[in-house]
């Protein structure tokens, strides 16, 4: 009997979108450097590509200004760096909103155009206690293609 409910309940998750849709699995790069992938994360209004050479094969296209991807992954208490990876095909399709946590949103964009780059600025962020961290990209720009979020331990 209690393994039925338990079915039930997986079922249910599942079609309600709470089971995984917007925690994507967080990837360790080193000791303090860990990513998440955005074509993980809860799309809205966007789609995800396959493009070679993006890490996990994919990039995630923000369709208009009602698109938005969104995350939530488990962090600890501490200070961090975090830097979003982006390809934008052009001057004019570069840029996108960054919020993470209870920090202000804030517009980003990478250095030049026409490969998987960094944001030019590291958004430093506080998390101030061990817990859910929720992560959201919005449009502000059409055609740029969002790779990954990483985050860096900070001092």
């Amino acid at each position: 009997m209690k393994t039925k409910w338990m079915t039930i309940l997986a079922i249910a998750l599942m079609f309600s979108g709470c089971a995984s849709m917007n925690k994507p699995r967080v990837q360790k790069v080193g000791k303090d450097v860990f990513f998440v992938e955005v074509e993980e994360f809860k799309l809205t209004n966007a789609k995800a590509l396959e493009l070679e050479g993006a890490s996990g094969g994919k990039v995630v296209v923000l369709q208009d200004e009602s698109s938005k991807a969104e995350a939530t992954i488990p962090l600890k208490k501490g200070n961090y760096e975090i830097t979003a990876y982006a390809l934008g095909p052009s001057y004019d399709e570069d840029a996108f909103y960054v919020t993470v946590g209870d920090s202000a949103e804030e517009r980003r964009w990478t250095e030049n155009i026409g490969e998987i780059l960094p944001t030019l600025d590291v958004l430093k962020f506080t998390q101030k206690a061990d817990g859910p961290c929720n992560i959201l990209l919005r449009f502000a720009e059409p055609n740029v293609q969002l790779d990954r979020v990483e985050f860096k331990h900070a001092p």
